[in-house]
């Protein structure tokens, strides 16, 4: 049940940052045991982001970006430099984290989009 939330707010979010015209470089990256859920591009801006996506039903643990612990902020950081460090050719790409905050309450998904959390 849980795989399948977060699996259907990546959807969301992918769908989201296609719309914006960002490009999806990768999905669920792994670097070592780190991980981050998107990798995406906006070739325009020449920007390269590392997305979190965080998928809630209820508010019962707090907003779904609540669960961005710096732990996981540190994950995201190392995931993003092995990602770097193994893909060459985002040397001039301004880099930044965001966040994919999704709310999925009566069928309805709410995105909330927080660039430059950390």
């Amino acid at each position: 049940m849980v795989k399948s939330l977060g699996k259907t707010g990546e959807a969301i979010a992918k769908e989201y940052f296609e719309s914006l015209g960002f490009e999806i470089v990768a999905e669920n990256y792994r670097y070592n045991r780190a991980e981050t859920d998107l990798v995406v591009k906006d070739e325009k801006k020449r920007v390269l982001v590392f997305v979190e996506v965080k998928t809630r039903r209820n508010r019962n643990f707090g907003e779904p970006q609540e669960s961005v612990t710096p732990k996981k902020q540190q994950q995201m950081v190392k995931s993003a430099e092995g990602f770097l460090m193994m893909t060459p050719g985002y040397e001039d790409y301004e880099k930044r984290f965001d966040v994919a905050a999704i709310m999925i309450e009566d069928g309805k998904a709410k995105l909330d989009h927080i660039e430059n959390c950390f």
